[in-house]
């Protein structure tokens, strides 16, 4: 039997940078890149999400159905359209995005029409969603969100999480309010230094440690940066040191990458240390493409 999933957020149009005023068009977002690379031979995949009525969203569900995600979940808001974003990255590859979300039909519809999609709900034994899916919400419906984890909770669903910030997409007091609702919810955690530093003014694995033991969340996992990742399970550290690549292109969807990569292998061979072995070695793929969404086989 395969494990029920559902990941939940928003995906839009990318257009990655290949060169200076040259633009490559993908289907991306970070809980539909998670989506894309979970080991379909594990998972039963859904995505709750909403696009438009356009061909443009008619290609996102095309898209869908090519990479075995069922697209059951997904609304489609006649009013709105998919979000757009783009992509800059520097010699380093890091990147830099730049949104075009606003009005996008995954905003609107867990603002407005999320309630209706309840009725669709089945019983997953995995919810996966990030930060980004919260900076979604206005702060008038992140209770109503609550109470869409706490149902799957009631269900015996276990909540994977990213902290997945983007500080300019909400305010630090929304984020700290976000998270010290959802925290003690959560079943797996995972965070970049990065984020964390977003969050915290600090990187230190001491520091996440902590949060782990205040919000008691049994699993955690921190790529503190490209070189050290660890996880935290069953009061046991466990630690990887990755060998730092002398080029990289694009850092985009190596962290969701990264996540299914780790959360596939963990859940067939429930090893800690494999599974972070597995990821950076994933997360190392990716980055050596354009796009969030590449081939990594």
């Amino acid at each position: 039997m395969k494990i029920e999933i559902c990941a939940i957020g928003e995906c839009m149009l990318e257009f990655s940078n290949l060169e200076k005023n040259l633009y490559k068009q993908s289907i991306a977002g970070d809980t539909l890149n998670f989506s894309f690379y979970l080991d379909k031979k594990i998972f039963n995949t859904f995505f709750l999400t909403a696009i438009g009525t356009s061909d443009i969203s008619e290609k996102v569900l095309n898209f869908l159905k090519q990479e075995k995600i069922s697209i059951d979940l997904v609304s489609k808001i006649a009013s709105n359209e998919i979000g757009l974003y783009v992509i800059k990255n520097d010699n380093l590859g890091e990147k830099r995005f730049y949104y075009w979300r606003d009005n996008s039909a995954a905003k609107y519809f867990f603002n407005n029409d999320i309630k209706k999609i309840s009725k669709k709900l089945q019983n997953f034994e995995y919810i996966y969603f990030t930060g980004i899916t919260l900076s979604l919400l206005e702060d008038k419906n992140i209770d109503s969100f609550m109470r869409l984890i706490n149902y799957f909770k009631k269900k015996n669903s276990k909540i994977v999480f990213d902290l997945n910030i983007r500080i300019n997409r909400w305010s630090k007091k929304n984020l700290i309010t976000y998270l010290n609702k959802l925290l003690p919810k959560v079943d797996i955690l995972f965070a970049s230094g990065e984020d964390f530093f977003s969050w915290k003014r600090t990187k230190k694995i001491n520091d996440f440690k902590k949060i782990i033991n205040k919000f008691k969340i049994p699993h955690g996992i921190y790529r503190k940066n490209a070189q050290f990742n660890y996880s935290f399970y069953n009061n046991k550290k466990y630690i990887i040191k990755n060998k730092l690549l002398k080029k990289v292109l694009d850092t985009s969807g190596a962290g969701d990458g990264y996540n299914a990569a780790y959360l596939s292998n963990f859940l067939k061979h429930y090893d800690p240390q494999k599974a972070l072995r597995c990821a950076s070695g994933i997360g190392a793929k990716i980055v050596m493409k354009k796009g969030a969404i590449v081939d990594v086989r």
